[in-house]
């Protein structure tokens, strides 16, 4: 048998007895561990030994689940808790799922420079911001944005336009030469600009 110890409904104690449990509650009270203001309450078995409010465990000794504990306003989690696999969590802000909720609670803070986005499966994670909305934000100057649009400019220019011009310029000269229009100053430079374009093609060959 189980005798359990209680107080305001919070468990002290859970004594395991073999036999005789008002003997064993006597000489527990005799010894003064059990006191005036305790209050007790005796089962055959109880499942779960972990348990510690007496509200919690039924006629039969079975448990009340986390969960029906807090349907029954037995137990009150935390802003910063939740059941999670059965038991009791304390969201921990060095996770970032934790931290986005600890973010949605009113908790904690994101970085101004970040926010949270929602994939289209349903599943948030923090990202940093764009340069157009730091800029809308006023988190940086006109003059980091701007130099932000080059850098994004030539980069397009590099792979979209670079490539084209290059022929396009060589197919006019190469033109241009058999015309005999070129002077032998011009005609060098574009034999050097073709020697240099021959070395980078055998130097990174395309693979068929």
């Amino acid at each position: 048998m189980k005798i359990v110890i209680y107080n305001n409904n919070k468990i002290k104690k859970i004594i395991s007895v073999k036999e005789n449990a008002e003997n064993t509650i006597n000489l527990l009270e005799k010894q003064g561990l059990i006191n005036a203001v305790d209050n007790y309450k005796i089962f055959e078995n109880i499942k779960d030994m972990s348990v510690k409010d007496i509200r919690a465990i039924n006629d039969d000794g079975t448990v009340m689940s986390l969960e029906e504990q807090i349907k029954n306003k037995i137990l009150v989690l935390e802003k910063d808790e939740e059941i999670r696999n059965g038991v009791k969590y304390k969201l921990n802000k060095n996770y970032e799922e934790d931290l986005i909720k600890l973010v949605e609670l009113g908790l904690e803070k994101l970085d101004e420079r970040q926010k949270i986005v929602i994939n289209d499966d349903g599943r948030k994670y923090i990202s940093s911001k764009s340069y157009e909305e730091l800029f809308k934000e006023s988190l940086i100057t006109a003059e980091e944005y701007n130099n932000y649009i080059i850098s994004q400019r030539q980069g397009e220019y590099s792979q979209n336009l670079d490539g084209v011009r290059a022929e396009l310029v060589d197919s006019v000269l190469n033109n241009l030469a058999s015309q005999g229009l070129l002077t032998e100053e011009q005609k060098a430079q574009l034999e050097s600009l073709q020697t240099k374009r021959e070395e980078i093609k055998t130097e990174y060959p395309k693979q068929s």
